[in-house]
């Protein structure tokens, strides 16, 4: 079954599921959502968008996780800043239905979009907030495993060690738990970084191999290339040339074979600098404009520049300052325009973020407005309640009072056909059945009461039936 298939079929047995099993039919849609090819994967999202935009009256949470759904499929399409605004929307649904699983998924999400625009602190409020939700949930361990693995490398790449090692821990539990290889990966990887930090190289040797065994188990072009590339820089960064050239190489084969560009071109550096610290100087350069060829073809100006940088260092060490010279002035031209384009979406993600930000702080005001609203609501009707009450109880007695004093007046004639029916004029008897009249007015009241009160309550509920077709 391919992996379009299987969250096909988990998005239709998630239509027609009960309740209960909402989530794990969801969960294993979004499981296999990851590897989804592009364009079958934005259709299936906007398709099941579709379907819960005609059940948003009777079912009104689907919507919101056909909106995470999307706001899934924006940010694997690294499309952040519309990711970041269906998010927002689908957050704020969650919120209002008190729905912790579709809150940490979402928190989850959000704060991988702050990380990625760099906005640590932001990220670690809501990757926490995410990681508490979804670990409490239960229903979702793959992507604990991903909150966890934002979580550490925030923290890895902030310098904080010991709190990303438990967090790189706990991604590659949840990912064998979940029997999910792709996060596992990055945890393992994760792992063997802080081992290095910490000078712990066998540890982190290890890791590594084993990261790349659990990839090329699964054949994942991506994920055996990248740990490759991790493990021939470790050998790089310990001295092992031969075994960091070999690895080094491998990566490009299986990225260009697969058209993973931007990591060939990530490839064809590493390996010139391999070469270059041999002393192959021919080779270094044919490696480096191949690499260059990939980057326009990719037009990818960080990747550009990176090589433009290699080739000025090369030809300054070859004793040719005239090419030195142009590729260095074509580095910082492309530099300076990484930069400016770097400040203008840095720019755009601030707004993005402060808009989410500002979304959320809004829902919360209406969240507080509306539950004062609604306890205000409450003592009212309380209120309504208690004079109603007391206006029926008034009405009652009054009711009841006339009933006693018709009593009254035919006490005569009613005491004499009580004594004809009982067959006897016994003093003991009448006075028991004038104790019964007076006695029975007390149930006759209350008899009253509960009367009107279901005509009060009749006629609320009629008027709340009318009010919606009135509107």
């Amino acid at each position: 079954m391919t992996d379009l298939e299987a969250v096909t079929g988990s998005l239709e047995a998630l239509k027609r599921c009960l309740p209960s099993d909402f989530h794990r039919h969801f969960s294993a849609a979004l499981t296999r959502f990851r590897f989804v090819p592009a364009a079958e994967r934005r259709a299936t999202a906007d398709a099941f968008l579709g379907w819960a935009d005609g059940r948003a009256a009777e079912a009104p949470r689907l919507r919101a996780y056909a909106l995470f759904l999307q706001g899934i499929d924006r940010f694997i399409a690294e499309e952040l800043q519309a990711s970041l605004a269906l998010l927002a929307e689908a957050r704020a649904a969650f919120v209002e239905r008190d729905d912790p699983e579709g809150r940490g998924l979402c928190a989850m999400l959000i704060g991988a979009v702050y990380r990625t625009f760099g906005n640590y602190d932001l990220a670690l409020n809501v990757l926490v907030e995410g990681f508490e939700l979804l670990r409490a949930s239960g229903q979702y361990p793959v992507f604990v495993a991903a909150t966890a693995n934002s979580l550490a490398n925030i923290h890895l790449d902030t310098g904080h060690l010991a709190e990303a090692l438990p967090m790189f821990e706990v991604t590659c539990a949840e990912s064998t738990r979940a029997d999910d290889f792709y996060f596992g990966i990055y945890g393992m990887q994760g792992l063997a970084k802080v081992y290095v930090a910490q000078g712990r190289n066998a540890q982190a040797a290890e890791m590594l191999g084993r990261a790349l065994a659990l990839a090329e188990r699964h054949q994942h072009p991506l994920h055996v290339s990248n740990s490759l590339t991790e493990l021939a820089a470790f050998r790089l960064r310990t001295g092992d040339l031969d075994e960091a050239e070999r690895l080094t190489e491998r990566a490009l084969a299986i990225r260009e074979q697969h058209r993973l560009l931007a990591g060939a071109v990530t490839s064809c550096l590493g390996l010139a600098e391999i070469r270059g610290r041999r002393g192959r100087w021919p080779e270094a350069r044919a490696l480096l404009e191949r690499g260059l060829a990939i980057a326009e073809e990719l037009a990818v100006k960080p990747k550009l520049a990176q090589v433009h940088q290699q080739l000025s260092a090369l030809y300054e060490r070859g004793g040719d300052p005239e090419r030195s010279l142009l590729h260095y002035k074509r580095f910082h031209e492309l530099r300076e325009q990484v930069e400016r384009e770097d400040g203008a979406r840095h720019l755009a993600d601030a707004k993005a973020v402060f808009e989410a930000e500002q979304t959320r702080r809004e829902n919360a005001i209406i969240r507080e407005q509306k539950a004062e609203i609604q306890r205000q609501n409450r003592q009212l009707q309380d209120t309504i309640d208690e004079l109603t009450r007391a206006r029926i109880g008034r009405k009652a007695k009054a009711l009841t009072l006339g009933l006693a004093i018709v009593l009254f007046i035919f006490q005569d004639a009613i005491l004499r056909t009580a004594l004809r029916l009982l067959a006897s004029d016994n003093y003991f008897l009448l006075l028991g059945v004038k104790m019964a009249i007076i006695f029975s007015l007390a149930p006759i009241n209350r008899g009253i009461e509960r009367h009107l009160l279901k005509q009060v309550e009749g006629k609320r509920r009629l008027a709340v039936v009318e009010s919606p077709a009135t509107a």
